[in-house]
């Protein structure tokens, strides 16, 4: 085996965190060993799972479970809010405020990482590196370094730009989302200077080592070796025979069991709705309180279960025998008894979703959510709202819709899903010789 000891460094971001602890274990339990370096707040979760923990911080900006109750410096705090003002004011405002922020959210210290991850190399016999997409900084240090890693990207593939596409642009817009053409050439702009901001650091500091090329676009700077997509080749573009490598998993999470105590509280013969807006987007109660409002008007007996973050309290006026309203819910174990799961668009969530063949109503906000809503949409495996303006009525006609969704398609997914996941990747990377 040519890579026996394994590295990974981790964002401080739930949702990126989780999904490579799974495929950290699935390297180990593959034979190799394996480090995760992350920071201090995941440590426990590191440990349980018999992983070398290593403290790196690579990121001023964290989410450790819930966004807006994550202890953050004022400056990451005020950004978060303005990031979540700006997804009321709909998708281009989102994308572009998402835009002026990614140089202060992604690109941590770098000189400094550096040094890091050198000292980390020289402790260490590291045979490979596994970094996260949006951890730019490290993937700048790796490269600048001359180590030899792996690039895993838990959002939509897209965030990868191809040649001709632009970074944090989506490449296509589900139906339900109206962008004029003066808004996306603005976004266009913002995009462009970002990326030559970027790439204008990335290549001063690669200037400094002679032996290294400089990039054309440091978002688009990747593993030589392959990149892990937590996603599904719909477009068949895997690559696994030369490097790099491009391999599509469908899924990477941890399949857990459901407790007695929620066992008993989704004891029903009646549908089940799965309302959840992710760690971050839960901030937006109001969507949270329309969908509560219009998904029990359309279906007056269904049980609802809802993820609403630190609005929780707040919504606990909606709460009733049929409506549960939790801080957090235990999603990963909950999706195999529900229906329907009505979602702001993330991929841990997808994927989940998928594994499970459930049925998927997307409200995108941000990010990748876009080029995912469009995906599902595009192959009739779910339905798509604008968060921002839908009525009730649209809502009840997205639930009627769904009966029209392919089953065969969805079950054709599913399967891939299943058939895949961490270990798919970790097989394919370690039979290289």
């Amino acid at each position: 085996m040519k890579y026996k000891k394994i590295f990974f460094i981790s964002p401080p971001f739930y949702s990126h965190f989780n999904p490579l602890l799974v495929l950290a274990k699935s390297f180990q339990e593959h034979g190799a060993e394996v480090t995760f370096g992350c920071s201090i707040e995941f440590k426990e979760k590191i440990l349980e799972e018999n992983l070398n923990f290593y403290e790196i911080d690579i990121s001023s900006n964290k989410n450790t479970g819930t966004g807006e109750n994550t202890v953050q410096p004022d400056t990451e705090r005020m950004r978060l809010e303005e990031f979540f003002e700006s997804t009321k004011k709909g998708a281009v405002e989102t994308l572009i405020t998402q835009s002026h922020h990614r140089k202060a959210d992604m690109l941590y210290n770098p000189q400094e990482l550096i040094d890091k991850i050198k000292r980390i190399d020289d402790s260490i016999d590291v045979d490979l590196y596994v970094v996260d997409i949006l951890s730019y900084s490290v993937t700048l240090s790796l490269y600048f370094l001359g180590l030899p890693f792996v690039t895993f990207c838990p959002p939509h593939p897209n965030t990868i730009p191809r040649e001709g596409r632009y970074f944090n642009v989506p490449k296509s817009w589900p139906e339900a989302i109206t962008v004029n053409e003066e808004d996306l050439t603005r976004l266009k702009q913002v995009s462009t200077q970002t990326q030559r901001e970027f790439t204008e650091v990335f290549n001063a500091i690669i200037t400094e080592n002679k032996s290294i090329e400089k990039i054309s676009n440091a978002f688009s700077l990747v593993s030589e070796i392959a990149v892990i997509y937590n996603y599904f080749d719909f477009n068949a573009i895997e690559q696994n025979e030369e490097n790099p490598k491009e391999l599509f998993i469908g899924n990477s999470f941890q399949a857990v069991a459901l407790d007695d105590e929620w066992l008993e509280k989704i004891e029903t013969d009646e549908k089940i709705i799965m309302i959840s807006l992710g760690t971050f987007l839960s901030n937006r109660k109001d969507v949270l309180e329309k969908l509560i409002l219009s998904a029990r008007e359309t279906y007056p007996d269904a049980l609802l279960i809802v993820s609403a973050g630190s609005h929780a309290e707040e919504l606990q006026k909606h709460s009733s025998p049929n409506t549960i309203i939790e801080g957090f819910i235990p999603q990963i174990a909950l999706m195999h008894y529900v229906d329907t799961v009505v979602f702001h668009g993330g991929c841990n969530t997808l994927t989940e979703a998928m594994y499970h063949g459930k049925e998927m109503i997307i409200l995108p906000f941000s990010s990748d959510q876009f080029n995912i809503a469009y995906d599902i949409e595009t192959h009739n495996l779910g339905r798509v709202l604008d968060p921002n303006n839908f009525s009730k009525e649209e809502l009840a006609e997205a639930f009627n819709e769904l009966e029209t969704i392919s089953k065969d398609n969805l079950l054709h997914w599913r399967n891939i899903s299943r058939e895949r996941g961490a270990d798919y990747a970790v097989k394919k990377i370690l039979e290289i010789e």
